[in-house]
């Protein structure tokens, strides 16, 4: 078998000014050099969601979904494992991400997911992720120790405009994309050999 998964990163802010394209971008480069994975870059702004999340969105298969509910749901389903990059917005996620969530179940089950986050307060944005560590097990999603966090982030750019942290954070993203491999090879070897039973 391949030891080449597929891994999603997601943008889950699409606030005017964010900053989460950069370290997604960041991270995608980093998981290319790595070699373990083919990335599929995710950016909710793209992503078109209806505004409004309907009952039957989550719960009925009586009615198909709409086209761009439909094609994030395949790139979800593709995925053997996710990176959500989240800023810290009032000590939690952005909307748009839990948004995102929310619209989907069996897409997450039995998947490993990293977080990265950012934030103007000391900790960069882990409020955000702890909230994550919250939400993913909901959906049977496994949230990974490893984390990576860019605190104040505002204050490191050069005079180019340049972001100064990411070289120094390689070694932590090289450790955050081992552990995610590790993960994610094994749950899909556990998803080919038995379906993951219903929660119902």
């Amino acid at each position: 078998m391949s030891d080449k998964l597929n891994l999603g990163v997601i943008i889950g802010s699409t606030r005017e000014g964010r900053w989460a394209p950069a370290p997604a971008n960041w991270i995608a480069g980093v998981a290319e050099r790595h070699g373990g994975f083919d990335i599929d870059l995710i950016d909710l702004l793209d992503a078109d969601l209806p505004q409004h999340l309907a009952e039957h969105d989550m719960w009925s298969t009586e009615s198909d979904p709409s086209a761009p509910v439909a094609a994030l749901s395949e790139r979800l389903h593709r995925a053997d494992a996710f990176i959500v990059v989240s800023g810290e917005y009032n000590m939690s996620i952005p909307a748009s991400l839990k948004h995102a969530i929310d619209f989907y179940m069996n897409e997450w089950a039995a998947k490993p997911v990293a977080m990265i986050t950012y934030g103007g307060k000391i900790t960069g944005g882990q409020n955000a992720a702890q909230h994550l560590r919250q939400i993913f097990p909901e959906l049977r999603t496994l949230t990974i120790r490893n984390t990576i966090a860019f605190p104040r982030f505002y204050q490191h750019f050069d005079e180019r405009g340049e972001f100064t942290k990411f070289e120094e954070s390689e070694p932590a993203a090289k450790s955050l994309l081992d552990e995610l491999h590790w993960w994610a090879r094994a749950l899909a070897n556990a998803r080919a050999a038995t379906p993951m039973p219903s929660p119902y």
